[in-house]
């Protein structure tokens, strides 16, 4: 059985370690920097934002900070039965992990999993997966014997990256091989460093910090030996999205950061370095 959640946080975690404790107080500065009188962080537009506030969260359990866990769940609390079901996902699974409610049954992710889709999309149903304590490997090779036709080399090469690497985290809970997903992912890396989320697209910081993480699950990691030839040229890549305002961004070319990139940036230096 697995952690997901607990995984990701570990990788992030390392990422935050690796830095010197001068910058890890910055980033927790201009993530401090995005809190606003609900308690609520700040997404794109200044304003709370149950999305931004989760990643905000994740950035700053990460780099060991401290928060106001009252103040932040009672925000969280008012978009439990939220309209968008990815807003009403990130705070089921903020509270939960604050033991403000209870965990995701593993009997209801199941049911999501083998659906291969629910209420909200994938992305609702990747959180939903963070939000259950432990996935039976059985179960998560049902649900990719139930998707796996989506990832086969015809189809995974027009996928976005994110999709791929959810796809590859699947299969390494099931213990499979999917080694057409691993040569898809290893073929979005740029020489000059980063990870594209298609063909013929910048570089991006959501797409490598989502590939080397899943990349670095699978069991046939070794079968993409670009995660060591070119780790130097994606932690300059991974730094040169550090932007001024001491947040990290999508890209060097970004014109601000935010709290959702933030935590990327954790994440891909973790799986960079681990």
């Amino acid at each position: 059985m697995t952690n997901l959640l607990q995984m990701i946080e570990a990788t992030a975690a390392r990422g935050a370690d690796g830095l010197v404790g001068t910058a890890r107080e910055e980033l927790s500065r201009a993530l401090y920097a995005l809190r606003r009188d609900d308690g609520g962080f700040a997404g794109l537009d200044g304003r709370s934002d149950p999305y931004y506030t989760l990643f905000a969260w994740f950035g700053l359990r990460a780099l060991g900070a401290s928060y106001d866990r009252d103040r932040l769940c009672a925000y969280m609390a008012t978009h439990r039965h939220a309209a968008h079901a990815i807003d009403a996902q990130c705070a089921a699974l903020l509270m939960a992990c604050e033991g403000r409610s209870p965990h995701a049954t593993q009997w209801s992710l199941i049911q999501s999993l083998l659906r291969g889709d629910a209420h909200g999309g994938a992305y609702a149903l990747f959180l939903r997966c963070l939000a259950v304590r432990r996935i039976p490997r059985w179960a998560a090779r049902a649900a990719w014997w139930h998707q796996r036709r989506l990832f086969q080399a015809d189809r995974a090469s027009r996928l976005p990256t994110p999709q791929l690497a959810a796809g590859l985290v699947l299969a390494a809970l099931a213990g499979a091989e999917a080694l057409d997903l691993v040569s898809a992912l290893a073929g979005r890396q740029c020489a000059n460093g980063g990870f594209v989320s298609a063909p013929n697209a910048p570089a991006d910081l959501l797409a490598t910090a989502v590939a080397r993480f899943a990349l670095g699950l699978s069991a046939n990691a070794d079968k993409a030996p670009c995660l060591r030839a070119t780790q130097a040229q994606d932690l300059t890549f991974i730094e040169a999205c550090w932007l001024d305002d001491g947040l990290f961004g999508a890209s060097p070319a970004a014109a601000h950061g935010d709290a959702e990139h933030t935590f990327y940036g954790l994440l891909a230096l973790g799986a960079a370095i681990g």
